[in-house]
């Protein structure tokens, strides 16, 4: 008797424990905490002509208190241009690609757009245009680290035309990264329109994307940056209109350090001066394809106004230390005064040039033009790169020590080949290795300085 009731129990126990779950079932199906919230729940109307700067702002806080993400359904919000919005951390916001815009109000202007600030944060498919009624788009504020921007698109940054503006005269940015940043990615995002027109300290400044520092401040310039598998095009003008330029001004005072970052895979054209530029240390530059659209039609706008400049200035300028560029595609109608530009300027130390294709436009007239042009440096290799056209393939017109030029193919049918001679006084090469280089050219094969028994050649 007592073994049947001891089991009667624990059939009741059992079908209790059944009721218990499926009562939790039931409790969670109805009371899911959403992780997604949509800014039209917080009054964003998206219809191209409402205010919705406070509304997303409002939907923006929400989300980083709570962690949850912020989803923009297609439509247009305008934000005013004088009210940054800024996104926090563990946050993310997200949209429908093309269709979910966020759009600077010109009937105003303002210094930026859009500000991320913090850790973990994710921006993805989403539309940022800043109208030409703000300085720059978006902004990654020092100290900020985990950020990912993807599958997006940024455009449209400028001056104002007020003269008497504070946004008349300054730097003009799609994305700008500024110190103390770390583990910052963007990808597969579009970077377009960025102009200046008007002069900063003499000369109209455009960038793409601008990894800088604060200004005044010690911040350290950022590291574990992958700029990777974008589109970076019509920055202008040619006075000073880069890509993506890389700084690292803590340079200027001795303080170095490796950033351990990359540019790869990524597309650039209508880049009216350079289309990467880099004063930083420890950076990778890969698997790009810069075109040069310009020829003999690219003119400054500054204080040369109507003069007409280089198709490009460069390809890739390199004005760090620690550098390697290799595979990348540099070609197009015009030529390039540098397709790849190694220092001017001070001595750089271990720079290694290896695998690209660069051709210089056939149909440019242009004086002056080097494939691989190369000042002060210390410890290098330029091997195996293709190159054709332009006055000299591989020049190296200043100081250079412990050097290899070899396994180059070069084809200059109306230049020379490799020119390791200087027409500056004091200047000299020591320890070059040029060997093994395929060279046709109708000017000369190899230029080296008589008498000088460290460097190494053949043909």
């Amino acid at each position: 008797m007592l073994f049947k009731l001891k089991y009667k129990y624990l059939g009741y126990l059992l079908l209790i424990g059944i009721l218990f779950l499926v009562l939790l079932l039931i409790y969670k199906h109805y009371h899911t905490i959403p992780t997604l919230i949509n800014v039209k729940d917080f009054g964003a109307k998206g219809d191209g002509v409402s205010d919705d700067t406070r509304s997303i702002q409002s939907a923006l806080n929400t989300g980083t208190k709570k962690k949850l993400n912020i989803y923009f359904p297609t439509g247009t919000y305008i934000v005013n241009s004088n009210e940054s919005l800024i996104l926090k951390s563990n946050t993310s916001i997200i949209g429908d690609g093309e269709g979910s815009v966020i759009k600077a109000d010109n009937s105003k202007f303002g210094w930026s757009l859009f500000h991320i600030e913090g850790t973990n944060i994710q921006i993805n498919q989403m539309k940022f245009d800043g109208n030409h009624a703000v300085n720059r788009v978006l902004v990654v504020q020092p100290g900020s680290s985990l950020v990912q921007i993807s599958n997006s698109h940024v455009s449209n940054a400028s001056q104002s035309t007020e003269k008497t503006s504070d946004f008349y005269s300054s730097i003009v940015s799609g994305i700008v990264i500024y110190g103390n940043t770390d583990s910052i990615v963007i990808d597969q995002t579009e970077i377009q329109n960025i102009v200046s027109i008007h002069p900063v300290n003499g000369s109209l400044i455009a960038r793409g994307i601008y990894v800088t520092t604060t200004s005044g401040t010690l911040e350290k310039s950022t590291t574990n940056l992958s700029i990777q598998n974008s589109k970076i095009h019509d920055i202008g003008p040619a006075d000073d209109g880069d890509g993506i330029y890389y700084e690292d001004p803590l340079l200027d005072k001795n303080i170095i350090q490796n950033t351990n970052s990359s540019i790869t895979n990524n597309t650039f054209y209508n880049c009216a001066k350079r289309a990467i530029k880099l004063y930083a240390n420890g950076i990778t530059v890969s698997g790009n394809h810069i075109t040069n659209d310009y020829l003999n039609n690219n003119y400054y706008q500054g204080k040369d106004k109507g003069k007409l400049a280089p198709d490009m200035y460069a390809g890739i300028s390199v004005y760090g230390n620690n550098i390697k560029i290799s595979d990348n595609i540099i070609q197009g109608r015009g030529s390039f005064y540098s397709g790849i530009e190694i220092t001017s300027s001070n001595t750089v130390k271990n720079v290694d040039v290896s695998k690209n294709t660069i051709k210089m436009g056939a149909e440019s007239n242009k004086k002056g033009t080097t494939s691989i042009r190369v000042g002060d440096i210390e410890d290098f290799s330029i091997t195996s790169n293709i190159i054709e056209n332009g006055e000299r393939g591989i020049w190296n017109w200043q100081n250079a020590t412990r050097g290899t030029i070899t396994g180059n193919t070069i084809h200059m049918p109306e230049g020379g080949g490799i020119d390791l001679t200087t027409y500056l006084p004091n200047y000299s090469q020591n320890n070059i290795h040029c060997l093994n280089n395929i060279i046709t050219a109708k000017n000369f094969n190899i230029l080296a300085p008589e008498g000088n028994l460290s460097i190494y050649l053949n043909s």
